[in-house]
């Protein structure tokens, strides 16, 4: 069966359909480098990388494009705030981004282009959209005409003149529609600035990629991916933008991650979205000081890229034991394998179970389905072990579960946490437990006391207090 894809655009499962013959062209929104990463950011990177590693797995592939936003009006203000440079502001944040999604497992693209690195791609953009009458300029900026592009909101079903549209796009006094957006920002005083055809300024957001998609593939992608925020007005505006400059369609497959989810209470009912302005974002630093990258990792992926992602502290220890069990088990057959081979027990199907997970990641890259099958596969893996398999049969198993392990970009190897800032994790775990307990939840208190004895901790509760200590 080939592989399905949920396409954006079409609301629907689609088969993946491909420009070129075995080969994917690849473009992923990155961040806006102003601030540290939060668990939020986390998200796309691990999703995109784990749908490229698939891709390639099956034999494509892939040119891979992720960018960096380096100027925009939240980089300027941050600049400002801290008293640095925007150059030096987007480098650091840059660098501590690229760290980050290297302990996650992530791969680099195979191209990182920078904002601030095509101004000239972007300035023959804006030129030619102007020569073809579907942008204009005011003494603010150049504006991109909707009304000149009729199937503008079809990405994201919005109705181009809806109260909603009109209140998340710039103002303009002298704008011709409410929803037009900037191509060309116009200088403002102490801000960073390029020379224009109009005048000194600098590119709007939507710009960039449009132009980095064009310099690179030739404005004609096979999947294009983000998080849902940026469906309407970014992709909105990039589609627009860049279809009516090339006249081709500009992209196959449109497929975005969702939400992660914030628990308003200690049982985690009433999400809500997280994010800075809502101040619930966890910081992806932090989370590495409370589970190891790979726990982070397997916690995002047990959970289908579309649907909402809930984070609660408790789920991340869960995803913790869960790891260490995969990794116990390879752990293990390669002790066995190394006291020599042993007597033989029932085959193991491995064909069975390498379909059973290229049908879940073909399915609209279900990873929640593949973990299902590669803790199976770990079942069988350590039953095996139990009855004394021989080594040819504990190998093979062995050696299809660190296969798995590769496309999900899960580590074979234990991982540590950040040192010291983990028992202050703990502590915070065990008032969350407490606080469980006092309102009956009784399920939640269980359950972080078992996932804290699989990481090896033992609670001890006396009275109204409770201590931990690690077991020798």
């Amino acid at each position: 069966m080939p592989i399905q894809v949920y396409s954006t655009s079409i609301r629907n499962k689609v088969p993946l359909t491909l420009k070129r013959p075995g080969h994917i062209d690849m473009y992923v929104c990155g961040p806006t480098v102003y601030a540290s990463s939060h668990v939020g950011h986390a998200r796309p990177a691990v999703v995109f990388d784990v749908i490229r590693r698939y891709l390639e797995y099956s034999g494509l592939s892939v040119t891979f494009i992720s960018n960096i936003t380096d100027i925009d009006d939240k980089i300027i203000n941050r600049s400002r705030e801290l008293g640095i440079s925007w150059q030096d502001l987007t480098r650091q944040y840059q660098d501590e981004y690229e760290q980050d999604m290297a302990r996650l497992g992530v791969m680099s693209p195979s191209i990182r282009p920078r904002a601030t690195e095509h101004i000239p791609e972007m300035l023959d953009l804006v030129g030619g959209l102007l020569t073809k009458g579907v942008a204009y300029q005011t003494p603010r900026g150049v504006w991109f005409d909707v009304s000149r592009f009729p199937a503008y909101g079809a990405l994201s079903g919005r109705a181009c003149d809806s109260e909603e549209t009109e209140h998340r796009v710039e103002q303009d006094p002298d704008k011709r529609n409410p929803q037009d957006f900037a191509l060309w920002k116009s200088a403002k005083p102490d801000e960073p600035s390029w020379p224009s055809p109009w005048g000194p300024g600098r590119p709007g957001w939507h710009i960039e990629c449009s132009a980095m998609a064009g310099k690179y593939c030739q404005f004609q992608l096979d999947i294009h991916g983000g998080g849902a925020d940026l469906v309407f007005p970014h992709h909105e505006n990039e589609l627009a933008q860049s279809e009516a400059f090339s006249g081709q369609p500009f992209v196959r497959h449109w497929l975005h991650n969702g939400f992660i989810t914030v628990g308003s209470d200690a049982s985690g009912e009433n999400p809500e979205k997280m994010g800075k302005s809502k101040g619930n974002a966890f910081g992806l630093r932090e989370a590495f000081l409370a589970a190891s990258p790979g726990a982070i990792r397997l916690w995002i992926l047990g959970t289908h890229y579309r649907m909402p992602l809930l984070y609660r502290p408790e789920l991340l220890l869960q995803s913790e034991a869960a790891l260490n069990r995969i990794i116990n088990a390879l752990l293990e057959s390669e002790r066995a394998l190394g006291d020599g081979v042993k007597p033989a027990s029932q085959s193991l199907p491995l064909t069975e179970i390498r379909s059973d997970f290229q049908a879940a990641m073909d399915d609209d890259f279900n990873t929640p389905q593949a973990l299902a099958v590669v803790y199976e596969l770990v079942n069988r893996l350590n039953t095996m072990l139990r009855e004394h398999a021989s080594a040819t049969e504990i190998a093979a198993c062995r050696n299809l579960l660190a296969s798995f392990l590769g496309v999900l970009g899960l580590p074979r190897e234990r991982q540590a946490t950040g040192s010291g800032s983990a028992d202050a994790f703990i502590d915070l775990l065990l008032a969350l437990r407490q606080t469980a307990r006092q309102e009956k939840n009784f399920p939640l208190s269980d359950r972080i006391r078992d996932s804290l004895k699989e990481l090896g901790i033992t609670i001890r509760d006396r009275g109204e207090s409770t201590t931990w200590e690690r077991d020798s």
